[in-house]
C-alpha cells in the first residue's frame, strides 16, 4: 500500500537534508523513522545480542570490561578535576 503524507516546508526540507546525508530518499528516511518508532526493545536489541553471542565473550568477561572502563573514566575524571 502506498499513501501520501503532507509535510510543511520546514519538515520536508529537514527530511530531504537528512536523507541526502544518509544516501537515501526522503520517503525511505521517513519510513525508517516509523520503523524505529514502532520497533520493540527486543527487535532493536536483536542485532546487539547476536553480535554478543557470536563474539564468544562471556557475561563475566563483559562485566569485567565494563568495570574496567568505568574505573578508567572515574580516574580520568578525578585527574581532570584535581581531586
Amino acid at each position: 500500500m502506498e499513501t501520501t503524507v503532507t509535510l510543511d516546508e520546514c519538515h520536508y526540507q529537514a527530511a530531504v537534508k537528512k536523507a541526502q546525508e544518509l544516501g537515501t530518499t526522503p520517503g525511505e528516511y521517513i519510513a525508517s523513522l516509523i520503523d524505529a518508532a514502532t520497533s520493540t526493545v527486543d527487535e532493536i536489541l536483536a542485532p546487539v545480542r547476536e553480535g554478543f553471542r557470536s563474539s564468544g565473550t562471556t557475561e563475566e568477561e563483559l562485566d569485567d570490561l565494563v568495570a574496567r572502563a568505568r574505573k578508567a573514566i572515574r580516574e580520568a575524571s578525578d585527574n581532570g578535576t584535581g581531586q
